[in-house]
């Protein structure tokens, strides 16, 4: 088994999950990547560049299955496909994003229609999970922004009315999937949302966010459609400011994704968010990693 993206924020717990559950595997990075974490946890490495067929397909060799963690938006699917048909793996997931539904036409989102496309043609048995977005550590790079603003500020200013539904999943939950589908036939030539437990709205996940820190939040909404056109023109000057007009336009986009399939075909039941978030913080609070969250959370 190879597992790429292995020193990634899910690429590590999906290696703490396969360590779990005793699954014998080797960790693919990129040339010249550090492989210090992965070598302290006894985990064989191997190196190849995605893009490199010949690399990826001598990296393969021994392997009956890959778990593609890696990112399928810079356009290695392609040569991954060609790499497991010339050494007979036949069994793969590919970890995809539920982002590819959005209707704003950023250039990753047909990198990555592309990429899924390919895979359904293959003659591999595929299985393509589409997490929403990913949290559960101060490493996840998504909510640790918004602890980290609510820890230290009174007022969180919101640009729109904070209704959109977000339903961001945890990270034990992404990697529990992708363990878990690996043996289930059931799961092949079959792609699955995999979201958080319930959707709510920015305001609520803010609210749910503060408590968990022991805060009050204080939301300033502001009018979304005024700040895309101010941000909008800043870009067109050249001008670097620290948001920019697409991330308003989709924290103003609908993210609500069921998992109903994942449930009846593999039993995916993922934790609430505000028992994900309370774990997160814990985390922030302590300057954890949080890698040893592998085994369920209870």
């Amino acid at each position: 088994m190879l597992v790429s993206g292995a020193n990634g924020f899910t690429g590590r717990f999906v290696c703490r999950e396969l360590q779990r559950r005793k699954i014998p595997f080797i960790a693919l990075l990129r040339p010249g990547r550090d492989a210090a974490w992965l070598s302290s946890q006894q985990i064989s490495v191997r190196f190849a560049d995605l893009n490199n067929p010949s690399e990826l397909a001598a990296a393969l060799q021994g392997c009956r299955a890959l778990l593609n963690v890696a990112s399928i938006g810079f356009g290695a699917v392609p040569t991954i496909l060609q790499a497991c048909a010339a050494v007979g793996v036949n069994r793969a997931v590919f970890v995809s994003t539920t982002a590819i539904f959005t209707q704003l036409n950023a250039s990753s989102k047909a990198v990555r229609l592309a990429a899924e496309a390919d895979i359904q043609a293959c003659g591999l048995d595929w299985t393509i999970l589409r997490p929403t977005m990913i949290y559960g550590t101060p490493a996840d790079r998504n909510m640790i922004r918004l602890l980290q603003w609510l820890e230290r500020w009174p007022l969180l200013p919101i640009f729109g009315k904070g209704r959109s539904l977000q339903q961001p999943v945890h990270v034990t939950d992404v990697a529990w999937a992708v363990v878990e589908v690996l043996n289930q036939p059931a799961s092949h030539h079959r792609a699955f949302n995999i979201s958080g437990a319930s959707p709510l709205t920015y305001n609520k996940i803010v609210q749910i966010a503060a408590r968990a820190l022991g805060k009050e939040a204080r939301l300033l909404h502001l009018p979304a459609a005024l700040f895309i056109r101010i941000l909008q023109f800043t870009e067109w000057l050249g001008l670097k400011l620290p948001i920019k007009a697409e991330q308003v336009q989709r924290l103003n986009e609908h993210k609500a994704f069921d998992h109903q399939e994942a449930a009846e075909v593999f039993g995916f039941s993922p934790i609430a968010f505000p028992q994900g978030i309370k774990q997160e913080v814990s985390l922030y609070r302590v300057g954890a990693d949080g890698l040893s969250l592998a085994d369920p959370l209870s």
